[in-house]
């Protein structure tokens, strides 16, 4: 960039930040509390950050410093020999490595197979296990895609998914097909009622197979996510004893399989045996029970819609940041007229937005809002044009000026190509990328 336009873009960020310190934000303070998302002044220093590199278009960032807060919070509860780092919430291997460094972990889940391969190849010591049961042709996919010789040993780092006897019989007919012998988890469902093997009387004929194919297939353990404890509906009492109650008969069934078995196939067991479940929102809870293997990914950047009960101390550490494109000192919807809609508005301005339409909460300025009618819902215009949002009164903003956005789900990383980098309050020149590849 030319100094002429480097100092123009440094001119008008000084205006912009003035812009975003009248958001209404309570400030940055050292005695911000836990969990909550950053002030005003945060978001001034990023914003100008963000006109001093000469930047435009919407952006993700990610602050370091809350993540590594985050990362330590989740160590200091499953420790770093029960962590598995969900690759779902964290789609990039840039991303990936730094949570991996941050951790010492060296356990990873994939949901998706397409980045099974670059994952095996950036963590040579990684053991993966994949987080749902695969089509059976996905799987002859991923193998198809690697040379042959290469096939040993990436079958010897992850293991597959079974969830019924008809499922584990085509992986063992793949197996035989290939000359490998695949590690199998089975997915049991703890009371999600989304997935898995239904009930523990339906075990068996599971565990049969495995015995059966023995020669091509290798136990290695049960999946049980427990993905609905923490949206536990709570009419009366607390939030947290209910949430724990729901954790309580999740972790009774994951025994009540485990018992089926060590009583009815002892030769199964082993000491090594893997019994995941677990995730950002429940974390805090295994301190005890059978589960030995706690999956856990987006809570590092702690994303807007996971719930607060446990996830409450964890750090927003992940947003979007766009520019306002026009501003209108009266919003107007299309269709009727100036007063009316200043009437509907409350009066409220009116800003359009370069983009828009991403699952996520505005932060700041304070206030702002979809403005009914002319808003698409959230992630169904995937190329996004613009959006008109409603600011109150009392704030001050003008084209040019930044808002920031603070994604429901860490996923909403995998909608841009370059991940921004935040440390100390400042913009790292160094970025990320995302996984290249999407489906």
């Amino acid at each position: 960039m030319d100094m002429n336009r480097r100092a123009f873009l440094q001119s008008v960020a000084a205006g912009a930040t003035l812009g975003v310190i009248g958001c209404g934000d309570s400030p940055t303070s050292p005695g911000e509390q836990p969990g909550q998302t950053p002030g005003a002044g945060y978001f001034a220093q990023i914003a100008a950050d963000l006109d001093a590199m000469g930047i435009g278009t919407p952006r993700l960032l990610i602050d370091l410093d809350r993540l590594d807060a985050n990362a330590a919070k989740i160590l200091s509860k499953v420790g770093v020999d029960r962590y598995r780092i969900v690759e779902k919430s964290l789609t990039s291997l840039d991303l990936l490595a730094y949570v991996q460094g941050r951790t010492g972990a060296r356990k990873f889940m994939v949901l998706h197979l397409p980045f099974l391969p670059p994952i095996l190849d950036a963590f040579p010591n990684a053991d993966v296990l994949i987080g749902k049961a695969q089509p059976t042709a996905a799987v002859a996919t991923f193998f198809d895609e690697m040379p042959g010789a290469a096939w040993p040993a990436a079958a010897s780092r992850v293991q597959f998914i079974a969830d019924s006897r008809p499922r584990l019989d085509e992986l063992a007919a793949l197996a035989r097909h290939l000359g490998l012998t695949l590690r199998i988890s089975v997915e049991i469902d703890v009371g999600l009622r989304r997935s898995g093997v239904p009930e523990p009387a339906e075990l068996p004929s599971v565990l049969s197979g495995l015995v059966e194919h023995s020669d091509v297939l290798r136990f290695t353990g049960f999946l049980g996510y427990d993905g609905h404890v923490a949206h536990v509906p709570v009419l009366f009492g607390s939030p947290v004893d209910a949430v724990t109650d729901a954790w309580r008969k999740a972790t009774a069934i994951f025994e009540s399989f485990i018992d089926i078995l060590r009583v009815q196939f002892p030769e199964l067991m082993r000491d090594d045996l893997v019994f995941n479940s677990g995730g950002s929102a429940s974390y805090p809870m295994y301190q005890s029970g059978p589960v030995n293997d706690v999956a856990i990914g987006g809570g590092v950047v702690r994303p807007a819609a996971y719930p607060d009960v446990f996830c409450g101390v964890l750090e927003p550490a992940i947003f979007i940041a766009t520019q306002v494109l026009a501003y209108y000192p009266l919003a107007r919807l299309p269709f009727l007229s100036a007063e009316f809609s200043a009437k509907l508005l409350r009066y409220k301005q009116g800003v359009t937005i370069y983009g828009g339409g991403w699952a996520a909460h505005f932060v700041s300025p304070a206030g702002l809002e979809p403005a009914p009618l002319v808003s698409d819902p959230e992630n169904q215009n995937l190329v996004p044009n613009q959006s008109l949002l409603t600011a109150p009164r009392n704030i001050s903003l003008a084209p040019g000026d930044w808002i920031f956005m603070h994604p429901k789900q860490s996923d909403a990383l995998f909608q841009f190509e370059e991940i921004m980098l935040v440390r100390g309050g400042r913009l790292q020149e160094e970025r990320w990328k995302a996984f290249p590849r999407r489906y």
